[in-house]
């Protein structure tokens, strides 16, 4: 088995948001990582004070790029494939913004508006091995996420994130049983969209790849739910540059 990992990251200047935001900062509060559960099968990445999960805006799409550097012949057939599995499970949309040069990095900035516009910078779907970037794939990671997440009033809001699978451990293509690059897409794209580890190996989401068929599990599916489309619109913060960090915890 292969270790499945994800960086959680937090954007700080909580005042400027509260103030841009209406409300006053008392309301808003820190993030934390959230600690794996079997408890209803599922965990969230972040939480807030009040145990609020961090999570996207499912009512509007989420907009992801694939890096073409490093990308295997089967890269898009395989993120084509997780993304609709991802969809199917928790009604969160995602548009295609094409093929991009860009590679991942820890201080990616989650708002670049010379590379892409006005907006939160998109998904950013990548193939890359320990030489190649700084993002943290050493130590038999088969892949790692980082999502930024900004405290709000009402929970945090996931904003843009980054999901790398290793070069340097390559995996068959396909959703097939044993270690595959669809089970490694599945685990970390669950972690760009709010999801955290978990102590059960029949979750998509425990740590570790497994060797059955690769598909979320009755306790990713719940999670999926509560993060997604049906726990309702959680409308994400106006774009704008950010300082951002390790959450607390």
């Amino acid at each position: 088995m292969a270790l499945l990992a994800v960086l959680t990251l937090s954007a700080t200047a909580v005042a400027v948001r509260a103030r841009q935001s209406g409300v006053t900062a008392a309301t808003i509060h820190p993030l934390t990582t959230a600690v794996g559960s079997a408890a209803g099968g599922w965990a969230p990445s972040f939480t807030d004070a009040t145990g609020q999960p961090a999570r996207w805006d499912p009512c509007v799409a989420i907009h992801y790029v694939l890096a073409t550097a490093g990308a295997p012949a089967s890269a898009r057939a395989d993120v084509n494939g997780a993304l609709q599995r991802l969809t199917a499970a928790s009604g969160l949309n995602f548009v295609d913004d094409g093929p991009t040069s860009e590679l991942p990095r820890r201080e990616r900035a989650a708002y670049d508006p010379r590379r892409w516009g006005k907006r939160w910078a998109p998904l950013l779907i990548a193939w890359a091995g320990a030489a190649d970037t700084d993002v943290p794939l050493t130590g038999g990671r088969e892949g790692v996420t980082m999502a930024v997440a900004v405290a709000t009033a009402t929970g945090g809001s996931i904003v843009t994130g980054e999901v790398v699978l290793n070069t340097d451990l390559p995996l068959p293509s396909g959703f097939g049983p044993g270690a595959t690059a669809g089970e490694v897409l599945l685990h970390e794209l669950g972690h760009a969209v709010g999801l955290g580890h978990v102590d059960d190996p029949d979750q998509i989401m425990y740590p570790m790849t497994n060797p059955g068929l690769a598909e979320y599990g009755a306790g990713d599916r719940a999670g999926l739910v509560a993060i997604g489309a049906p726990a309702g619109c959680h409308r994400a913060p106006t774009p704008r540059p950010l300082q951002v960090s390790e959450p607390i915890g």
